[in-house]
């Protein structure tokens, strides 16, 4: 497949997820570029079959990469005690979609990723327990823990 049209197919997909791992608009933009070089540079070397777990899985990797570079990272701690709060962050809060990662903030990792990706990026179990490195079984298990944690925040007032 061409790189533009990938791009345009897949990257509202894509910075949904970045944007659910991380929380901040700037950060996915950056992790969305970062994922495409690698698409990019990977496509001129070999061919992939399966695109669209593969590319949720360069951005995983991605966001992963960026996690470990963050903790290594002294200055953007003392970045972290700026206040960014603007009417369009505000905004963006009330929406349902950022009391639905509120409470996927609540699970655990493997649980938060599992729902990511099977109930709002609509993968198959079978392509998220491919881009997790997973088992399917253990994917199911996780989906299922997170599910049945997700029901219960919800009933107690979440949403």
């Amino acid at each position: 497949m061409e790189l533009e049209r990938l791009y345009s197919t897949y990257v509202n997909d894509i910075y949904r997820y970045l944007f659910s791992l991380c929380r901040h608009p700037e950060t996915a933009e950056d992790l969305l570029q970062d994922t495409f070089y690698k698409v990019h540079v990977t496509l001129l070397a070999q061919p992939i079959y399966e695109l669209k777990p593969w590319l949720f899985k360069v951005a995983y990797y991605s966001y992963i990469d960026h996690c470990r570079k963050e903790k290594r990272s002294e200055s953007y701690e003392l970045l972290e005690l700026v206040d960014y709060t603007t009417p369009e962050m505000i905004f963006i809060q009330k929406d349902s979609f950022t009391t639905l990662l509120n409470l996927l903030d609540q699970l655990n990792s493997l649980e938060k990723q599992a729902i990511l990706l099977c109930d709002i990026q609509n993968c198959t179990n079978e392509q998220a327990a491919q881009i997790l490195d997973l088992k399917l079984n253990t994917l199911k298990s996780h989906l299922l823990r997170g599910r049945k944690k997700m029901r219960s925040l919800i009933e107690k007032g979440g949403l």
